[in-house]
């Protein structure tokens, strides 16, 4: 089933003060497939999130970035739509995971602490246990909510607890702040390389549509990465194609075990720190 990406996304304002855009952009991408974006006024890191319904249990993956007042209306948002889907049957069960571990994926947590029906997966002992993965991170994990079997591939190299995960419905991978139209930030250059290995090899051995990861920081025409600001016109796409994580997968390898610095290629930049 192919997903609505045809949006455009919130991308901030000159002046904040004016904007009238919502704390979070909801995108419908499909019956049970929801994107969610954070606004640049109220975080510059503008993350995106995702919500993936199936027939028993449904997964938010990421929960947003801290905003200046007040928090950021990801539960209420969340709860809105599965109300939707729960109409004449038992409430859907919802796992709260993430990408990774950093603050600007993980702000909106504590929302979802008592919420009924509800299990938060955060520690790598947690992320291993809940999705079956037993040998971290050459493992693979699944999570089934029910008629939607995701795929679970370990990615550590930009933080250790790093997930990429693959919808066999949807054909898509969503991969977080480890393959995006950005600055691919690299804090563990070694596991990062091999991680981008093990994404090239799993999607050259399944059917991988679109990749989707946790931010956009490049312009339409690509080339250059644009640093952190409250106005981002003109955007890349956030979708990104099974070529282009091919050609970042070769970019990794191409680079030397011992490479460090800035990397630019047509979408995306490689920093390793």
């Amino acid at each position: 089933m192919a997903l609505d990406l045809d949006v455009t996304w919130i991308h901030g304002a000159r002046d904040c003060r004016q904007s009238r855009d919502p704390l979070i952009q909801t995108h419908q991408a499909d019956d049970t497939t929801y994107i969610f974006r954070q606004s640049k006024c109220a975080n510059f890191e503008a993350p995106f999130m995702y919500l993936l319904i199936g027939a028993t249990h449904s997964l938010l993956l990421d929960t947003g970035a801290a905003v200046p007042r007040g928090s950021l209306p990801i539960r209420s948002t969340v709860d809105r739509i599965l109300a939707r889907h729960t109409v004449g049957r038992r409430p859907l069960q919802l796992i709260v995971a993430h990408s990774h571990a950093h603050a600007d994926h993980a702000a909106g947590d504590a929302q979802f602490a008592r919420r009924p029906h509800t299990e938060i997966v955060t520690s790598l002992s947690e992320i291993q246990t809940r999705f079956g993965i037993d040998e971290w991170p050459d493992g693979i994990g699944s999570l089934d909510l029910g008629e939607r079997v995701l795929t679970i591939i370990p990615i550590p190299g930009h933080e250790d607890r790093h997930i990429a995960i693959h919808d066999g419905n949807t054909r898509v991978m969503l991969t977080g702040d480890t393959f995006y139209p950005g600055l691919l930030v690299v804090n563990h250059w070694p596991a990062y390389r091999a991680s981008a290995r093990r994404l090239a090899a799993f999607a050259r051995s399944q059917d991988v549509t679109w990749c989707l990861g946790a931010h956009v920081e490049m312009p339409r025409s690509g080339q250059v990465f644009v640093p952190p600001t409250t106005f981002q016109p003109d955007e890349h796409p956030l979708q990104m194609s099974s070529d282009d994580l091919f050609q970042w997968a070769d970019a990794c390898e191409r680079l030397d075990e011992a490479a460090t610095g800035r990397h630019t290629f047509a979408s995306f930049v490689i920093d390793i720190r």
